[in-house]
């Protein structure tokens, strides 16, 4: 199914729904007055910016198909470029910014016409769809807002709070003999320089590439996302070929849950659009392999550095979901719930999303879906406990075991009694 012929049938349709005087083209108030109508709010001065970009020929508005060719444009990731790489402006001179547009858009070409492809259902939330629904959620999920100060102040925020209560309970233990265990494994899981320089540059990359595009930058990061649990599983994979299986076979199970967890959040923003455009697509893919490629070889020197490294980036999905969830509380309460959503937390069978939890028992979490908001809701609940069976694979003073196998155990042991 060729997406874009999805998109000239939406475009063809929305221009005659704006084009309410017949005239065969849009002014620059028929275009303000249909988008705000479908809850997309947008400035005057920006629309006949939008529309001055559209009008090619200069000539009575923007016809049917100069509107056609600009949302082509955008489709295809050319519009997103040039704002990122300000062709002539502040980041890149045009004799360099120019050419390498061009470079990304040949590729992206080959990207778009690969996942073709690939593609071929309708998603629930799918954007190449013209109906009123359609464009109402449309409408609302361009509404989503993500604030990257209140992100790293909320950051900032929880450190503070770990490190106080961690110099409180070193004061009340410093004069024992065993210093508390709590204290203890907290102290090991101390980031050093090297490991936050790293995370710091990450977050800032993040931060610049998808301002104002929440939905985007959290399928970015859910494909990023599932490399360290990819990355882990086949260090171990290793220790099962030098014959060292024993000590591997439960963890390498407890990270194909956890990266099987991360498919899921990556089906659901997909859902939801984050990966329509091609550039995104192109920077995550890559962004992936050469994630992977780093973890191993930080796995190999440390695997407790590494594990560290995502203690880090599972903390900061927890405190940017959770400022997401905050900051669109209503909004997403109005909004219907993706099918993928709905299908993985709903199961029957929820085997791998207990195993991922190692801090719980099996069967004691089982999320609902009423809402878009439950959605997201689940899904920083899913980060955190990310973050609790990384924080014990760098503690764990005995072999870690997946919570199924160590409830069959106590089941064994109970029995023998």
């Amino acid at each position: 199914v060729d997406p874009l012929l999805g998109l000239e049938a939406a475009v063809r349709e929305a221009f005659r729904t704006m084009d309410r005087d017949g005239s065969g083209s849009l002014s620059t108030q028929e275009v303000y007055e249909g988008l705000n109508s479908v809850g997309i709010a947008v400035a005057v001065e920006e629309v006949e910016k939008m529309v001055a970009a559209a009008d090619t020929d200069g000539v009575d508005g923007v016809s049917e198909g100069e509107l056609l060719t600009m949302m082509r444009d955008v489709a295809e990731g050319k519009g997103v470029m040039r704002t990122a790489f300000r062709q002539g402006g502040a980041w890149l001179p045009g004799f360099i910014a120019q050419p390498l547009v061009a470079l990304l858009e040949f590729i992206g070409r080959l990207d778009d016409k690969q996942d073709r492809k690939l593609q071929g259902k309708v998603r629930p939330y799918d954007m190449r769809e013209a109906s009123g629904e359609m464009l109402e959620l449309r409408g609302k999920l361009s509404q989503l807002v993500l604030d990257n100060d209140a992100v790293w102040k909320r950051e900032e925020n929880r450190r503070e709070q770990i490190r106080t209560a961690l110099e409180r309970a070193k004061k009340e233990t410093s004069g024992a003999t065993d210093r508390g265990d709590l204290v203890s494994k907290l102290s090991q899981t101390e980031s050093p320089g090297i490991i936050l320089g790293p995370y710091f540059l990450l977050c800032w990359i993040l931060d610049v590439l998808f301002t104002n595009r929440p939905i985007q930058r959290f399928w970015f990061l859910e494909n990023v996302a599932r490399m360290p649990y990819l990355s882990y599983s086949t260090m171990l994979a290793y220790y099962e070929v030098l014959g060292w299986w024993r000590a591997s076979s439960d963890v390498r199970l407890i990270h194909f849950a956890e990266e099987w967890n991360e498919v899921q959040h990556l089906k659901i923003m997909e859902a939801l659009g984050g990966d329509r455009l091609w550039l995104d697509r192109f920077l995550a893919r890559h962004a992936a392999v050469f994630y992977y490629i780093i973890l191993n070889h930080a796995w190999l020197i440390s695997p407790s550095a590494a594990y560290n490294f995502s203690e880090l980036i599972e903390f900061h999905a927890v405190d940017t979901y959770g400022e997401f969830l905050d900051a669109n509380e209503e909004l997403l309460k109005s909004m219907p719930a993706p099918q993928e959503a709905i299908d993985y937390y709903e199961s029957d069978d929820l085997f791998l999303f207990d195993e991922f939890q190692t801090g719980r028992e099996p069967s004691t979490r089982r999320p609902r879906v009423n809402s878009l908001y439950d959605v997201f809701m689940n899904i920083r609940d899913d980060e955190l406990e990310h973050v609790k069976t990384m924080f014990e694979c760098q503690t764990a003073e005995v072999q870690i075991m997946s919570p199924n196998s160590r409830k069959q155990r106590v089941e064994k042991q109970t029995a023998s009694r």
